[in-house]
């Protein structure tokens, strides 16, 4: 009788483990597949972003060049702002026509 009561709760209690265990194993997954849906959803995010400052420090590129060309040169403080605006525009991953702008601006002759 000793044998089949130690027997019940041998099984009950491994039961019982299982349940847990299995329990901890499907709460571990579930966070898991969050995360990777957090981490895309951030990184979709931070593309987009991206992008966003991209276009919009190649606009203040062209309205640089765009100033130098109208003035035939640029004045010291617009070099630097133009060199800064370049710099983080590259920095982002931008080249081709902000690139051209920025060089054909930085041969303009310095004006003040």
């Amino acid at each position: 009788m000793v044998a089949l009561a130690d027997t019940i709760v041998n099984t009950a209690a491994s039961g019982i483990v299982a349940a847990l265990v299995a329990s901890a194993v499907a709460s571990v997954k579930a966070k898991g597949r969050w995360v990777v849906e957090r981490t895309e959803q951030e990184k979709s995010m931070e593309e987009a972003v991206r992008a966003g400052m991209r276009a919009l420090l190649w606009r203040e590129l062209k309205n640089i060049h765009e100033q130098a060309m109208d003035e035939h040169g640029l004045r010291v403080a617009d070099r630097r702002q133009l060199e800064s605006v370049y710099a983080a525009y590259h920095g982002l991953g931008g080249n081709g026509t902000g690139t051209r702008l920025y060089r054909d601006a930085m041969n303009q002759p310095v004006i003040d």
